[in-house]
């Protein structure tokens, strides 16, 4: 059955059960109450636990303080991000824009947040958020009304429920630090987070043996079709030691198509696959001469210009320096039936026998003129990316080192790849791509599998609860960040009216009721503002 088709039937049971509780008047009767599809379970446990946190006023004032700070910045940077996006958003082609699922934090649906990881995540992040709220208010002298559970077919978060007419009496800074102290908290939850990532996990471990590992295999390739798969490790190709992605790079091969021996591990097993040798297409840009000649990703290339290819540097230098003002030869291999061989390998295609590059300059120039060079002038261009075996690799100490050395990178962005992991296919961390590392040092008598879900752990609740924090900041009612930004205004009007009172300014003040009518307009338009920098990333591609 559908997956999409299973969840509604699961929804439309859930709602059932929800009319019929309501119906027989059984949630009053344990103290539940319904919020449209949602169930909040409410009880006063937990409140006597908030009162002895609480006590400490001093520290939770000066904690207040700062997680306005920290609100204010990240509602500030966050505002800038979402504006700078909706820019890019004419670059990104329609099968490269974000899905509806990818904007939706919930595990399971988002295809990125893997289901208990994320349950974990989130659990913690709405518990920290929550009694951060509750704290902050029994700082205030605000009480707390009662705590519980949200339900969604399953638990979906926590809550904390101050007493709302004395949360709009209290003083402002006691309301603004309120509010603050949610993704504050998150905020700082996610810093310690990251901080057990980088200094006391991640150093831990180290690579089972050097190698260069597979991070992707070119389909129809050599590897693909005779079966290296992704999170393998390649040990040695042809009796050489690979200790590196680079030495995948720099090998060289008698002649293409001829079998190679490589070593290599997975899952613990070493085993040695025999298979044809040279430079593998890995890419083909549409519309360039490769695409128009027919070739596609996985042919090994055997000559061009009447050169046969023995490395990916000789592959390079014949392509820019053969001729782009008539045809030339080229001869490619495809995986097919060997009569000679009398099995499966890779043969010569019959119907690709020549190629017409083009200029490499003119080529950017029209197509891509923010990354031409002028090196490129009087070059040629067949429109491929390549690779040896079909696959594509990374050093074996990558998967630590992004953890290790998180702020490395030619770009600003780049430098913040440790929160793209998810999207890179890096996190969770398990099965043949965990089997590739061992825990070390103080952790060393951990079992791998348990280091793994350890490291998984934490690295989700760093991730979730920055998620949280980032978007509960943003200036949009209702999340918090909106509340902050509605009183820090009315502070600024205020003081804009003191100002004007005692200078011969003719205008008058504003009145309290035109004070909150301008402040309700403002917040309503941020609020709808950020709602549409959102959504424009999930139509703007699909317009243009």
């Amino acid at each position: 059955m559908d997956g999409y088709l299973i969840a509604l039937t699961v929804f439309l049971v859930w709602v059932a059960i929800l009319v019929v509780g309501h119906r027989m008047k059984l949630w009053e009767r344990i103290h539940c109450q319904l919020w449209g599809p949602f169930l909040m379970v409410k009880t006063v446990k937990g409140r006597q636990l908030i009162d002895r946190l609480a006590r400490r006023k001093g520290f939770w004032a000066f904690y207040g303080k700062a997680s306005v700070v920290v609100t204010i910045g990240s509602m500030v940077a966050l505002t800038l991000v979402l504006i700078w996006e909706s820019t890019l958003v004419f670059m990104i082609p329609d099968e490269y824009a974000p899905t509806p699922e990818m904007m939706i934090g919930i595990p399971g649906l988002n295809p990125i947040i893997p289901i208990w990881y994320g349950i974990l995540g989130i659990a913690v992040a709405i518990i920290v958020h929550e009694f951060a709220h509750g704290i902050l208010s029994r700082v205030a002298n605000i009480k707390v009304e009662s705590l519980g559970l949200v339900f969604l077919v399953f638990p979906m978060g926590a809550f904390v429920e101050p007493n709302d007419e004395e949360i709009k009496k209290t003083e402002r800074k006691n309301r603004v630090r309120l509010f603050a102290a949610g993704p504050g908290t998150n905020m700082l939850a996610a810093f310690i987070c990251f901080l057990v990532l980088i200094l006391i996990l991640a150093p831990a471990v180290r690579p089972v043996s050097p190698g260069a590992i597979v991070n992707g295999v070119v389909a129809s390739s050599p590897a693909s079709e005779f079966g290296v798969s992704v999170w393998s490790e390649i040990l040695a190709v042809e009796g050489g030691s690979v200790v590196s992605a680079d030495d995948m790079s720099n090998l060289t091969f008698d002649h293409p198509g001829d079998p190679v021996d490589v070593e290599v591990l997975y899952m613990g097993n070493i085993s040695s696959k025999q298979m044809p040798g040279g430079v593998v297409v890995g890419t083909v840009t549409i519309g360039t001469p490769a695409d128009n000649a027919g070739i596609e990703p996985g042919m090994i290339i055997e000559s061009l210009d009447n050169e046969i290819i023995n490395s990916l540097d000789e592959f390079s230098s014949v392509i820019e320096n053969a001729s782009h003002d008539a045809p030339v030869g080229i001869t490619v291999l495809t995986y097919g039936y060997d009569a000679a061989l009398g099995k499966n390998w890779f043969i010569e295609d019959p119907n690709i026998t020549s190629i017409s590059l083009v200029d490499k300059w003119e080529y950017y120039q029209q197509n891509d003129p923010g990354a031409n060079k002028d090196g490129y002038v009087g070059k040629s261009y067949m429109g491929v990316g390549s690779t040896v075996l079909g696959v594509f690799v990374v050093d074996s100490d990558y998967i630590s080192s992004v953890y290790t050395e998180p702020f490395t990178g030619e770009t600003v962005l780049s430098s913040f790849k440790i929160i793209a992991l998810p999207l890179s296919g890096f996190s969770p961390v398990e099965g043949a791509m965990a089997a590739l590392y061992e825990p070390t040092g103080a952790l060393a008598d951990l079992p791998n599998d348990v280091y793994w879900i350890l490291m998984n752990s934490v690295y989700w609740v760093f991730w979730i609860n920055l998620m949280v924090g980032l978007t509960n900041a943003l200036p949009a009612v209702p999340l918090d960040g909106g509340y902050v930004f509605r009183d820090l205004l009315k502070a600024t009007f205020e003081r804009l009216n003191a100002r004007r009172a005692k200078t011969s300014d003719r205008r008058k003040p504003l009145t309290e009721a035109e004070m909150d009518r301008y402040i309700s307009s403002i917040s309503l338009t941020l609020s709808v503002m950020i709602l549409f920098l959102v959504m424009w990333q999930l139509i703007g591609p699909r317009i243009f």
